[in-house]
């Protein structure tokens, strides 16, 4: 958590100076004496929306802060929300498209304490000994590393959306999103449907709640910047959610194979068969191809399927070895395909990143039970 909360200062202060043109040959006195004095004398509906990103983009700063910092948990995070903020605000001073501003300031600061409040009241929620290092044992630690890729491919890159008029372009294109397509309803069906049986797997407690919550991942996907929910996507999750309270962890090996079909049917639609073209060998090519944050996205959302393909292989009864190498061999099969498929680009990236997660889970067992075999035999007892 800790790290996490490092992560979210550094991305925004980031954000908060991107593109990074600064021009230093106008340079005020006392940049401090401006920021302190920077207060805006107008209120409009931009003025509004400002206020609510300011507010919402300390929140997880001040939420991972207090659970993630051992002392001065309350605080700390404040402080550290003041400091990167007025020293991000001073640093726009420096540059044109940028605006310095003490009413910022003050909403950063008041969206750590915000953030604070949210993490005390998760902490009473799921109990200490859940957020708290070394006073929780997490079930499946496998399960948890797939549950961090798949929130991740959902919120990425975690910075809000600032222009307004965005946000309603978005609005009217999710208004206008197809209510109903089988690819991306039954994705999203089976993504929280597995989710769910993860979050069950790793300890959660309340993981029917929890997944229930999670829901709402899709609507905040407005105010986050490059990302658009649809419709079915949000039925599509509805209908996993509902699916898993009815089914539970039931039906392992049915859960399973279903999960691979979907595999196949995401990788190989809508199947028409043109003419071939190479294969590329040289690893990740495509993602390097993308726009940074198109690849990350990417790269998370098929390290969770394909993690969780072998997870559940794993978890209907088969060894690791060989969940892995039928999930390895049919990636594999479906890059072959798609020599002949107009559209995709087949390459080795896919059968490697099952294989690399395949060796991650095994790392994350062998730790477990070197760690397990410490702690119920030490060797001074």
């Amino acid at each position: 958590m800790f790290g996490i909360f490092i992560a979210i200062v550094l991305l925004i202060v980031y954000g908060s100076l991107y593109p990074w043109h600064f021009e230093f040959i106008r340079m005020p006195a006392n940049p401090l004496w401006i920021l302190l004095h920077a207060w805006r004398s107008h209120w409009d509906r931009r003025f509004a929306a400002d206020v609510v990103i300011n507010l919402a983009l300390y929140v997880p700063l001040g939420m991972s802060g207090y659970l993630g910092l051992r002392r001065f948990r309350i605080v700390g995070p404040v402080v550290v929300g003041a400091v990167v903020s007025a020293c991000v605000e001073m640093a726009q001073l420096y540059t044109d498209s940028r605006i310095c501003s003490a009413f910022d300031l003050l909403n950063n600061i008041i969206g750590s304490a915000l953030g604070v409040a949210l993490g005390m009241l998760f902490e009473r929620v799921a109990g200490p000994e859940l957020v708290e290092p070394g006073r929780h044992k997490v079930k499946d630690r496998r399960a948890v590393a797939l549950l961090f890729c798949w929130a991740g491919s959902l919120v990425f890159p975690l910075y809000p959306e600032m222009h307004l008029i965005v946000l309603r372009a978005d609005l009217r294109q999710f208004a206008h999103s197809p209510l109903f397509a089988t690819l991306p309803f039954l994705s999203a069906a089976a993504s929280w449907l597995v989710a769910g049986r993860l979050l069950s797997a790793s300890g959660v407690p309340g993981a029917r709640v929890w997944l229930g919550i999670s829901v709402l991942l899709l609507p905040a996907q407005f105010i986050i910047v490059s990302r658009q929910p649809t419709r079915v996507e949000c039925l599509g999750a509805i209908a996993g959610f509902v699916l898993f309270l009815v089914v539970g962890s039931r039906g392992a090996r049915v859960v399973a194979w279903f999960f691979l079909g979907l595999l196949v049917i995401r990788g190989l639609a809508p199947f028409h068969l043109g003419e071939a073209h190479r294969f590329l060998w040289i690893p990740f090519q495509g993602f390097l191809d993308m726009n940074w944050q198109t690849g990350i996205e990417t790269l998370l959302e098929k390290m969770f399927y394909y993690g969780a393909a072998v997870w559940l292989l794993r978890a209907s009864g088969l060894r690791l070895q060989v969940a892995c190498g039928i999930v390895v061999v049919l990636l594999g099969c479906i890059e072959g395909l798609q020599t002949w498929l107009p559209g995709w680009t087949a390459e080795i990236t896919d059968p490697l990143l099952g294989v690399l997660m395949g060796g991650g889970f095994l790392a994350l067992r062998s730790r477990g039970k070197r760690r397990d075999r410490v702690v119920a035999s030490p060797r001074w007892a």
